[in-house]
């Protein structure tokens, strides 16, 4: 049986790739460092500068005498003379002044002094004109209110002479309507009484051109019919106007005697006999009676006075 051995070049590793530039690129690097380290030591190596003085001494030493010839002492340390301390400044006197300048710096200053007494005195006659201008102002603001305080003062005394002939006016009308009103109550008076009068006139004529068998039924067929007066009150309902009647609870009933002309039937005057309770109501009927004016006559064609006439807010009209 025989074996087989392969050549020895087959059994290494392959050679790797870009060994060169690697090698290159040490290279490279190793000459860098070696340029930068050299560098370096030559910045650090050049020469210090050299820094001369010099001392001098305040004043000149002369040379000591030769000593004489003794024991050699030791020699003591040698100490270094001391600096000089610097020399005071030079004050340097200035030169006088010239005449004119002197002139010229008192005029200044003699200016100056002016400008600024005359700026004081503009200042104080500022001043005096704002405390003069404060002070007027003032006065007249006391004058003003002192004119205010009068004239509201006649205002109000003119207001009050206005309210007295006012209420004197007012008073004086009411005294005139009421004495007109007396008047006026005085002639109804006198006609209600006259119209009584001529009423039993016509009653004792009737009465006494009756037989002498007559049992007085003439004077009593002589007055108003029922249906008459309730003729009468139907009138005046139909021209009572009164727009609150549906807030009338129940049906209260107002009784007014009319006094009428018996020649024509012309209301005279008209006064409240028995109230109904509602004020509003008795004076609708009231203006009810006067809207009519004038009633119509009986059916004989008479008028009677005084009448009474009888209004409820449901009767019928």
């Amino acid at each position: 049986m025989s074996t087989y051995n392969p050549p020895a070049d087959k059994l290494r590793p392959p050679p790797e790739k870009g060994m060169g530039r690697a090698l290159l690129f040490a290279a490279l690097m190793h000459v860098m460092l070696i340029l930068v380290i050299a560098l370096g030591v030559h910045w650090k190596s050049h020469p210090p500068e050299a820094v001369e003085a010099e001392l001098w001494a305040p004043t000149a030493h002369l040379a000591a005498p030769r000593p004489p010839k003794v024991t050699p002492q030791p020699v003591p340390p040698e100490v270094k003379p001391q600096p000089a301390p610097p020399p005071p400044p030079v004050t340097r006197t200035p030169p006088a002044p010239d005449n004119a300048e002197i002139a010229l710096e008192k005029a200044r200053r003699l200016k100056q002094q002016e400008e600024q007494h005359q700026a004081a005195l503009l200042a104080q006659q500022q001043a005096e004109k704002r405390l003069a201008a404060k002070l007027a102002a003032e006065k007249l603001a006391r004058e003003q209110q002192r004119e205010q305080a009068r004239e509201e003062k006649q205002r109000l005394a003119q207001e009050k002479i206005a309210e007295q002939r006012k209420q004197a006016e007012l008073q004086k009308q009411q005294e005139l309507k009421a004495e007109q009103q007396r008047k006026a109550e005085q002639q109804l008076a006198k006609l209600q009484q006259q119209a009584r009068s001529d009423y039993m006139k016509n009653l004792m004529s009737q009465a006494g051109t009756g037989p002498s068998t007559s049992t007085g039924t003439a004077a009593v067929s002589s007055g108003p019919s029922g249906k008459y007066a309730a003729r009468l009150a139907t009138l005046v309902r139909q021209n009572v106007v009164f727009p609150q009647i549906d807030q009338i609870q129940g049906d209260p009933k107002v009784i007014i005697t009319v006094t009428l002309d018996p020649n024509s039937g012309e209301v005279l005057g008209t006064s409240i006999k028995h109230s109904s309770g509602v004020p509003s109501w008795d004076q609708a009927v009231l203006r009810a009676i006067q809207r009519v004016g004038r009633f119509p006559a009986d059916g004989n064609g008479r008028w009677y006075t005084p009448m009474e006439i009888k209004a409820g807010p449901r009767d019928e009209g």
